[in-house]
């Protein structure tokens, strides 16, 4: 039986997820994941992951930072009761990098309910990072203050060395005479001089090492020796009082060791969703629908190990009524590719991965089976046919009606007409067992019996009859032919030689069915460009139609927030005048005003407060007039009159619809004139200017419409910093931002670290 993994390089997948991977836990889950055929669990692991990306999306990545294993130290900490710096270190980081993803979570708005019950597990061990923090530093050296033994015994050693330093310097200069070098050395942990052998006697000592040469006898001063040794075993005690802190920190570390690990399983797991997601976001791909029954439907789907460049999307469909598919075409035209398309997406998706597609919704299938390549069997001495036999015979001999099988020329290698044979019984046989199944295949015999069978659909894939090429465009409901004889025409065999015998060989029914086919293919290439050029339309249309309805909805909030923000300037002015004349009150002895007068100007405050709205200005108002609303401080020009309404066109290009009856008639020159374009084009000023703008998902063009409005408004506003996420994909977005920002002045632009999307987004700072 072939390995369903290796056969579909399930492996490549793995390896490219794991690129974004920076736990050793996350790592460890991603190199093993399989297939669940658990369908509770794959819903709720493709949840999670759909959770994972709009976070991403929303926000940012998760602050995961390396982190090991812990469980290793754990172990090996119960065997030898004693953890290292480094061991501490890691401890620590998870500690951290734990506090940092529960802050994170905080700045979300609690749309992520299962990352949040995932963090929500997260253990307080802020006592152990404090413990660990007071002993090791960020050099992985004990601190002076770990304890107050260390830090006595640390200053003991520092006066002795800085005696000992100032007593060589000392022995130095007094037998410098003998001396072949003016300077100090080491040997065994002890000051030593470098006296010339021949004086060795001059200065009294202990004799520790002679150079190769013999000119040098390297000698421990007698005043040296006791200071020397009590350098020593302060060291030692050094050791052991270190030695002691470790052990204690490590008990500590043990009686939460539960704590410790369940916060590492956590970290790994969001490392390893976090992985998954930014996969997915990184080849714009997306989550499928679970279907309640045994289905395959991929529309615009693509292999994710071909070139993005030159991958060609296509539609698949396997159902419950039409359980089989057949695949028929030309060579090296795409057959292979789409079985391995089908393949490994259902693999992808049962490992709760996003798949490379527009739209998906699969069953889910307690089995994969499959019979693609080359069989040939060198340790069995089988051949490519009969090891295509073998594996097939066990296929069918296991294989039941929860099952997805895939089989590529199917009873190939042996004699035509016999193979033709068995490839039909074997596909009877399919249909018996009420698998799925996708097969491609060559055989007339098996393209008729599809079109007499409720259960089997053909299928094809395209072929450029003009050229003689391979489109790799798949077509469902319809079956191909082989184009076997133009092909080998094109490539230098007489096509005079090849009528002669196809006339002698072929039988008038085999010409019929061709002739039906070469038909059909027609019908489908002048189909396919209908469909093409009536979908370019319809695209256009509904991309107007969205693009009309941001633009009112733009215009929508834009009013809302204008009249809202209005409202709140003039309460706290309201507020803020309140407050002054409060002040006057209180300082009234030392100022000329009286204080009635101070009373009724704060009356008359709050009386405006109270009434701004209820007052009404009997005026004659007619279109093209130059109006306020001096509640609001709006002024513009009166475009229209509807009964009572009036609307406006304000100065700053904002049209409303304003009671005729609250607007006071002013001179034109009390108000910036408006433009006529501006009315045509009401979207000047945003007041409502967020400090990030997402375009991941749009076209080239429409970006950059979007960019250049977004960039325009964060300048009214006065904005100084804003991050653009256009997403990694091909690069085409985060070029086009690129271009446009190197244009403009007092602009400057960089990619984001890891804290604001990495290379998925710029940060744009205005000078």
């Amino acid at each position: 039986m072939l390995d369903v993994y290796q056969t579909l390089e399930f492996n490549k997948i793995q390896e490219q997820i794991l690129k974004f991977a920076k736990t050793e836990r996350g790592k460890e889950k991603i190199l093993s994941l399989k297939m669940s055929s658990d369908k509770d669990e794959i819903i709720r692991e493709l949840s999670k992951l759909d959770e994972m990306m709009n976070l991403i999306r929303r926000f940012s990545p998760l602050p995961l930072t390396g982190s090991v294993h812990i469980i290793k130290l754990i172990e090996l900490a119960k065997k030898t009761a004693l953890l290292t710096p480094s061991d501490l270190n890691f401890i620590l980081n998870d500690i951290e990098t734990s506090e940092k993803i529960i802050a994170h979570f905080k700045k979300t708005t609690n749309s992520f309910p299962l990352l949040e019950e995932l963090v929500n597990q997260i253990n307080d061990l802020s006592n152990l990072r404090t413990a660990i923090k007071k002993v090791v530093t960020p050099s992985l050296t004990i601190s002076d203050n770990a304890s107050p033994t260390l830090k006595e015994i640390r200053q003991k050693l520092k006066t002795l060395e800085s005696s000992l330093t100032s007593k060589v310097a000392g022995m130095s200069y007094k037998y410098s005479s003998y001396l072949n070098d003016s300077n100090a050395t080491i040997r065994d942990g002890h000051f030593v001089l470098p006296v010339k052998t021949v004086y060795k006697n001059k200065v009294l000592g202990i004799i520790y090492d002679v150079s190769d040469s013999g000119n040098t006898t390297f000698i421990e001063p007698l005043e040296l020796v006791q200071l020397n040794n009590d350098i020593t075993s302060k060291k030692l005690e050094e050791q052991e009082e270190i030695r002691k802190i470790l052990k204690e920190l490590t008990a500590l570390v043990l009686l939460q060791e539960n704590e410790v690990i369940n916060n590492n399983n956590i970290i790994g797991e969001l490392d390893f969703l976090s992985a998954k997601a930014t996969y997915a976001l990184t080849n714009d791909m997306t989550i499928a629908s679970i279907s309640d029954v045994q289905e395959v439907h991929l529309y615009e789907a693509k292999h994710p190990l071909i070139d993005r460049n030159k991958v060609v999307a296509n539609e698949y469909h396997l159902t419950e009524e039409k359980r089989i598919v057949v695949i028929s075409g030309p060579n090296a035209g795409g057959k292979t590719v789409s079985l391995k398309v089908v393949g490994l997406l259902s693999v992808m998706n049962q490992c709760a991965l996003a798949l490379p597609v527009k739209e998906a919704k699969l069953g889910i299938f307690n089995h994969l089976y499959l019979d693609i390549g080359d069989n040939q069997s060198l340790s069995d001495n089988l051949s490519t046919f009969s090891g295509h036999m073998k594996n097939i015979a066990e296929i069918l001999e296991i294989t039941k009606g929860k099952d997805l099988v895939l089989l590529d020329e199917l009873g190939t290698g042996t004699d035509p007409k016999e193979g033709e044979i068995i490839a039909l019984a074997v596909v009877k046989e399919l249909e018996k067992k009420h698998s799925l199944a996708m097969i491609s295949s060559h055989y007339s015999k098996i393209k008729e019996y599809a079109y007499i069978s409720n259960n089997i659909e053909n299928s094809s894939m395209l072929f450029d009859e003009k050229n003689l090429l391979p489109t790799y465009i798949y077509k469902y409901q319809t079956p191909g032919k082989s184009y076997g004889f133009e092909v080998a025409i094109r490539y230098g065999l007489s096509k005079e030689m090849i009528e002669e015998v196809k006339k002698e060989y072929l039988t008038e029914n085999k010409n019929d069915f061709d002739v039906v086919l070469s038909g059909l293919q027609k019908q489908i290439e002048e189909t396919e460009r209908l469909k093409k050029e009536n979908l370019s339309k319809e695209q256009l249309l509904l991309r107007k139609e969205k693009e009309l309805e941001r633009a009112q909805e733009t215009l929508k909030n834009q009013k809302e927030h204008l009249l809202e923000d209005a409202k709140k300037e003039k309460e706290r002015i309201l507020e803020e005048l309140n407050k002054e004349i409060e002040q006057i009150i209180k300082d009234l002895g030392s100022g000329n005003l009286k204080l009635h007068e101070a009373i009724e100007l704060k009356k008359k405050v709050e009386d405006l407060k109270e009434n701004e709205e209820e007052i009404i200005y009997d005026e004659v108002i007619r279109e093209n007039d130059y109006v306020s609303l001096p509640s609001l401080s709006i002024t513009g020009k009166v475009i229209r009159i509807n009964g009572k309404k009036a609307h406006i066109l304000s100065s700053e290009g904002m049209s409303y619809d304003i009671d005729i009856e609250k607007l006071h008639k002013i001179e034109e020159s009390k108000t910036t004139h408006v433009r006529k374009e501006n009315y045509n084009y009401e979207y000047k000023i945003n007041t409502n200017v967020g400090l990030e703008l997402n375009i991941i998902g749009m076209r080239r063009d429409e970006a950059k419409e979007v960019l250049i409005k977004y960039l325009d408004n964060c300048k009214i506003k006065n904005i100084k910093q804003v991050r653009i996420i256009h997403g990694f994909g091909n690069g085409i977005l985060r070029k086009m931002v690129h271009e446009y920002l190197s244009t403009l002045k007092g602009v400057k632009y960089r990619l984001g670290d890891i804290n604001e999307g990495g290379g998925g987004a710029t940060v744009v700072i205005f000078s």
